[in-house]
């Protein structure tokens, strides 16, 4: 039964919502994939979707003057905010990017030499691809439009398909997070770090914006970002920054080398989230960084590595490390998901479901069914029963786990690069006993597993979180979310396939990520056919080395007051965002410290409006480079490069 006392969802929140979307759609990806020297989407807290939130504040005081019983709610300007992070995560660079990119690469990059042709054209579903040269010429080379009928023809079809897959994914994560919600916000407490900013900056008391601090903070991120954006622009201006300092190039004499590319870098508004975090997890964050170093020296010293070049696993580490975090949240959950199960399947009993998104019926059936419909989509594309369902209980264990440390720690950035589902399965089993269509359809399943740094499930359970703060119906953000997803995916299609039509994806768009992953995807796939992998017995020891290691530092912390290592942090530190982001929330840790060590807690709170100044401030100004540079066609300061 729905709560009487929750506010609806208003139309003209979802019409705003939706309006703005494509506009954010734009904006990223001219920003990551056509220019790609930018990034939002990589980071926990999306900047595009923070500048049109505050947008959205400025304007809404303007109306609360003129017509006050015509201003937006605090809970309405949180459901837009929800609702461009969702979609924004749609044309995210692990997202949608990837997407669009892999469904015609495999075709138009076929070459005699390279034999793509005779070797998986077979395998790829042409209900899922485009493999039309007349189609694909236009959008690689340019000169060309979307709309004419021979282009967008080729299109439709795989389009259609992938937007329905799309949307079963979004379906099943709601079904999950209803499933968990009332145990980690209500029972657990989970602190939800990642809200914290558009909460206080849409506050109906507006107390962030009469705070000094705050201003303080807003003048020191965005004046540094204004300085380092004319730089950019006129070399004579000093910059005041050395981001992208090698540390690695000290180190040039084995065993030592192995250190590898080591970016120094402070980014202000990863000093401001971080800030946000635990002092635990901040030291975390930056030790287990030095600790993966020191683990790949230690290899390389013993030789190891000049034997196996992966070694010591770091990607298969952190994977076990994800499914530790799943496994513990799920075994520390399990009496409420027992209740769940019996009050869906009798009825009554002392759990409610009105205040979740969906009723626990609903979101029980309804992530089965979910998971059904992605293995059944899988099978038609090539992928045995059994092993599609395990790809897909694999795929959303790692999006629970994601979801779970955005909600308890709110870490800036999670990647998890390389080592999804479709890597990690076949480091256990091997690619021997794989047919041609199972591993084509693991490809093409590349978009969504190659990193998880724009993962949308976390930001439906904060928007739950928003939700549950301002009274608002839960269901009627369901409602919102699915209406952005479904806006933010075709708006992703039309946005990129219209610009590289006029620019051409391999012409004049100079982002990385407009041909970069299909090489990633296509050469794996022409090497498991061409020598099929045996299954990795070191990699599937790694796997298991990092789940204990999780389970044993979650589990010490339990018990012992003031354990340092939070298992969050070692399951994080090893990915290529945390090189970026490292230094940034050591220098967070330090000042943190400090501050509760002198200041306590209420120094802590008192120092707040300083550092929403501050990731406020680098957002907007950094953000307002961007535009500029895309506006003009001037080189573009970016304001986070993981």
């Amino acid at each position: 039964m729905r709560d009487p006392s929750l506010r609806p969802v208003s139309m003209r929140a979802i019409l705003i919502g939706a309006a703005l979307i494509p506009a954010n759609i734009v904006w990223c990806v001219l920003m990551e994939r056509v220019d790609g020297r930018a990034f939002s989407t990589t980071a926990s807290l999306f900047f595009t979707a923070v500048v049109s939130l505050l947008l959205v504040v400025l304007l809404n005081a303007w109306v609360r003057r003129l017509a006050p019983r015509r201003a937006l709610s605090q809970g309405e300007m949180l459901v837009i905010f929800t609702m461009l992070s969702i979609a924004t995560a749609m044309a995210g660079i692990d997202w949608g990017m990837p997407l669009v990119t892999l469904i015609g690469h495999g075709f138009w990059f076929a070459t005699p030499s390279n034999g793509w042709e005779q070797s998986f054209h077979a395998f790829l579903p042409r209900w899922l691809t485009v493999s039309d040269r007349t189609a694909l010429a236009g959008y690689y080379l340019g000169a060309s439009s979307l709309y004419r009928w021979e282009n967008l023809r080729a299109w439709l079809t795989p389009i259609a398909w992938w937007t329905a897959f799309i949307m079963a994914l979004l379906w099943v994560m709601l079904c999950l997070n209803t499933l968990v919600r009332a145990r980690w916000t209500e029972k657990e407490r989970l602190t939800y770090p990642m809200i914290q900013l558009p909460v206080a900056m849409t506050a109906p008391d507006g107390a962030l914006y009469r705070s000094r601090l705050f201003w303080i903070g807003v003048a020191l991120a965005g004046g540094l970002n204004l300085v380092n954006g004319l730089h950019n622009l006129y070399p004579a201006v000093p910059a005041l920054t050395f981001n992208g300092f090698d540390a690695g190039q000290w180190f040039t004499s084995r065993p030592w080398d192995a250190i590898g590319w080591t970016p120094l870098a402070v980014f202000p508004f990863i000093v401001g989230l971080g800030y946000l975090l635990p002092v635990d997890l901040l030291f975390s964050c930056w030790f287990f960084f030095i600790f993966w170093r020191m683990e790949k020296v230690a290899s390389s010293a013993m030789g190891y590595m000049a034997e196996q070049p992966k070694f010591p696993y770091v990607d298969e580490q952190m994977f076990g490390a994800y499914m530790a975090i799943f496994a513990i949240a799920i075994y520390a959950a399990r009496h409420d998901l027992r209740e769940i199960v019996r009050h869906a399947v009798r009825g009554g009993g002392a759990m409610s479901d009105g205040a979740e998104p969906l009723g626990f019926r609903t979101a029980l059936l309804g992530s089965l069914a979910g998971v059904a419909l992605l293995t059944g989509f899988s099978y038609a594309a090539g992928m045995p029963v059994w092993l599609g369902a395990l790809f897909f209980v694999v795929y959303f264990a790692i999006a629970m786990a994601v979801a779970r440390m955005r909600a308890e720690l709110g870490p800036p950035t999670h990647d998890l690069h390389f080592i999804g589902p479709d890597q990690s399965l076949t480091t256990i089993m091997g690619t021997r006993g794989m047919s041609g269509p199972t591993l084509g359809t693991m490809t093409l399943y590349y978009w969504f597993n190659r990193a998880y740094r724009c993962h949308p499930m976390p930001h439906q359970l904060e928007g739950l979180k928003m939700a549950q703060l301002t009274r608002t119906s839960p269901r009627g953000l369901a409602v919102a979310m699915g209406v952005a997803a479904l806006v933010g995916v075709l708006a992703t299609f039309w946005v990129t396939l219209h610009v590289s039509y006029r620019l051409g994806a391999a012409a004049r768009i100079t982002g990385w990520g407009s041909l970069g992953y299909g090489p990633e995807a296509y050469n794996r796939l022409a090497g498991w056919l061409a020598t099929p992998l045996k299954p990795s017995a070191a990699g599937t020891w790694a796997m298991g080395i990092g789940f204990a290691a999780a389970a044993i530092l979650s589990v010490v912390r339990m018990h012992v007051y003031g354990w340092p290592f939070h298992a969050l942090g070692f399951a994080i530190s090893g990915g290529w965002s945390m090189m970026w982001a490292w230094l940034s929330l050591f220098v967070a840790w330090v000042l943190k410290s400090v501050v509760l060590r002198y200041g306590g807690l209420r120094g802590y709170r008192a120092g707040l409006p300083l550092f929403f100044g501050i990731i406020l401030g680098d957002f907007v100004v950094g953000g307002m480079w961007t535009i500029l540079g895309l506006l003009f066609d001037i080189p573009i300061h970016s304001l986070w490069s993981g």
